[in-house]
Parts: C-alpha cells; structure tokens; sequence
C-alpha cells in the first residue's frame, strides 16, 4: 500500500513539474522530483542520462541551475541565488553543498534585521557578494564537500571528501583539505 502511494504521488508530482517551463530535463534522465518541486521561479537544466537526487534552493526567482549529460548528483544541496552551472560527465556524493553568494553580509548592521525580513518574507540582498559557481566536465566531488561561490573547477579535478573549497581547483588535480589546497596533479585522459 505504501509503494501504491509513493507511485502515485511521483507520478503526480512529475506531471505538474514537466507543464513548468523552468525545468527542462533531458531523455533518459532519473530525477528526485520532490526536491525539484519548489523552484520559485529558479530555471533549472538538466541534460539527458542523468541522476539527480539533490535538493535545489532559489534564493531569486532569476536562478539558474544547469547541469550537463551523463552527470550524477547524490543527496546534495545546490542553494542558487544567480547560477551555478555543472558539466559534463561529474559525479557529486551525497552530502555536498554548492552555493554561489554569501547568504549574509559580514556587517552586523547589514544583516541586524535579516530575521525581521524573513518574518515578512523579504530578503535584502544589495549588501551580498554573489558569485556564480562553475564546475567542468568529468569533475568528481567526494562527499561532504563544501564549495563556496564564485569558485571555477577546471575539467577532471577531483575534490577530496570533507574538503572546503574556497578558490579554483585547477584542470586535472586533487585537492583535499580545509580550506582545499593542491595534493597533487592527474593524469589527463
């Protein structure tokens, strides 16, 4: 009887989420629907043959979330405020968060009377530093990784497990660490 009523509610929760225009998802994709149920207004991209489990938060209505083919995305968290844009070809454990802005401003008075705010459903974001997230193709993110905004991971770049990402990871190296730094360079294909 449960798995009758899980069916049912997947089944009517991916309908209403394919009539939305903000979510393109390609053929042969595997998505957690209810995570994607709640986009306000975020525009998310999903390539073909992909598996992607992850919740995804708007912060802004314009949000982008793009990510290419044949990717994996485990039980994650994506928080998006402008984009964040992942390639071709990755796999991302469970337990990762990628967010492109700050979420506060490191000055008390600039964020004094952010709970206010959220009482009445606004958020002021002209004091953030926003910054979007690019991550390349074939890129493996292990589990538990943090990976602030504005960072770049160039192609082939694995990031250890437990690892904060605070600037680029250059093309076909591991870094590990906190925050990550280089251990050593990969072997291209």
């Amino acid at each position: 009887m449960k798995q009758l009523i899980v069916s049912a509610f997947n089944f009517f929760l991916k309908r209403s989420i394919s009539r939305n225009t903000n979510i393109t998802i390609g053929k042969d994709s595997r998505v957690r629907w209810w995570a994607l149920r709640a986009t306000h207004g975020g525009f998310i991209e999903i390539g073909s043959a992909c598996i992607v489990n992850c919740v995804i938060a708007f912060d802004s209505p314009k949000g982008r979330v793009i990510i290419g083919k044949n990717s994996y995305i485990g039980s994650s968290t994506l928080v998006c405020h402008t984009e964040i844009s992942i390639g071709d070809d990755v796999i991302i454990s469970w337990g990762v968060t990628i967010v492109d802005h700050d979420s506060h401003t490191l000055d008390w008075r600039g964020r004094s009377s952010d709970v206010k705010n959220w009482m009445r459903g606004a958020k002021n974001w002209d004091l953030i530093n926003i910054r979007p997230v690019k991550i390349a193709n074939k890129v493996w993110i292990g589990f538990g990784v943090t990976v602030l905004k504005g960072i770049s991971i160039g192609e082939g770049a694995v990031i250890a497990a437990q690892a904060v990402v605070t600037r680029d990871v250059p093309p076909y190296t591991l870094v590990a660490g906190n925050p990550a730094r280089i251990v050593r360079e990969l072997a291209k294909d």
